[in-house]
């Protein structure tokens, strides 16, 4: 995707070389309109969140203020790079060139079906990819229900189906600079105490606790949300813990991506499903597992540092010299 957004904006040139190649050769300015034209549609092709998106929306006179802006930005612009092009023909004293006018009028319509072939904005803006912070800000609104529907295929896959196939369409699934917002529609739909997924939740719990994920903080809350699809279910929180055990340890500047200390502190003292076939020992050794990670937590989160503040208060000047 980062490679299409290259080649739409080099496609992109294209378009602005119209009128400047025109100015050039000493066209009237009677094309200014044309290219104007072909600018409007270039715009409403790939942005198309700047525009009205239903008839009704047409309708509103807000729509039409803000699509006569546009209209008139880009008159304004064709105008602009027109009288550049008249000017550097002039300074180099090139004249009028026997040019066929419809030849610069297609070098800037080229550029509309280039950039539409390579850049569709509503699937780009489904994976978190945009064009600019303009594009970014328009499409926040939606982006939310456009993960929620990103990951439905994810939810309809059998429970039955194997893992390295589950696997394999998470990573693709969430291997998107919008993937924070899909764990969250996913986490968010898994949280029904009705759906099972059990392959899916294990994929999702794998996945979210790997070193690559975590370490860099692109995909905020991650291990918080892997304890919360583990669902309290014993065989994924034996998975979980000492994953995320060795990862606060490694990472401890990430301590708020991780469940908070109570939450841990409370799935570790709460009563085993009575149908579960875990022995007693290994449900042991995970209580103490989750109390072991809760401590590591809050040590790292410097709740530990403000626990010991609060029961031993000491001046001001000795707090500054430890933390200095």
């Amino acid at each position: 995707m980062l490679t299409r957004m290259r080649l739409v904006k080099g496609a992109t040139a294209l378009l602005y070389f119209g009128p400047l190649l025109a100015g050039l050769c000493g066209f009237g300015w009677d094309m200014v309109a044309s290219f104007s034209a072909i600018f409007v549609v270039w715009l409403m092709v790939l942005r198309p969140e700047q525009w009205p998106a239903s008839p009704v929306e047409w309708l509103t006179g807000r729509s039409w203020l803000s699509a006569l802006a546009q209209i008139l930005s880009q008159v304004l612009l064709v105008g602009i790079l027109f009288g550049v092009g008249r000017g550097f023909g002039g300074l180099a004293n090139i004249g009028t060139l026997s040019v066929n006018p419809v030849l610069p009028l297609a070098v800037s319509f080229v550029s509309i079906p280039l950039c539409r072939m390579l850049w569709d904005a509503d699937e780009a803006a489904s994976q978190g990819y945009f064009l600019d912070d303009e594009a970014e800000f328009a499409y926040a609104g939606n982006a939310a229900g456009q993960a929620a529907a990103a990951v439905i295929p994810l939810l309809n896959l059998a429970d039955t189906a194997p893992d390295a196939e589950v696997t394999q369409a998470v990573a693709t699934a969430l291997d998107v600079p919008a993937a924070d917002l899909r764990l969250n529609a996913l986490t968010a739909a898994l949280a029904h105490p009705d759906r099972s997924h059990a392959a899916l939740r294990r994929a999702l719990v794998l996945w979210a606790t790997e070193p690559e994920i975590v370490a860099p903080g692109h995909v905020p809350g991650s291990m918080a949300s892997a304890f919360s699809i583990a669902g309290g279910n014993l065989d994924l929180l034996r998975l979980y813990v000492p994953r995320a055990i060795a990862l606060i340890a490694a990472f401890p500047n990430r301590a708020e991506d991780f469940p908070p200390p109570d939450l841990l502190i409370e799935a570790a003292e709460a009563e085993p499903a009575p149908d579960s076939d875990l022995p007693a020992h290994l449900q042991a050794d995970l209580a103490d597992g989750l109390r072991a990670l809760a401590r590591s937590v809050e040590a790292a989160s410097g709740g530990a540092d403000r626990a010991v503040a609060a029961q031993d208060p000491a001046p001001v000047a000795a707090i500054t010299r430890r933390t200095a």
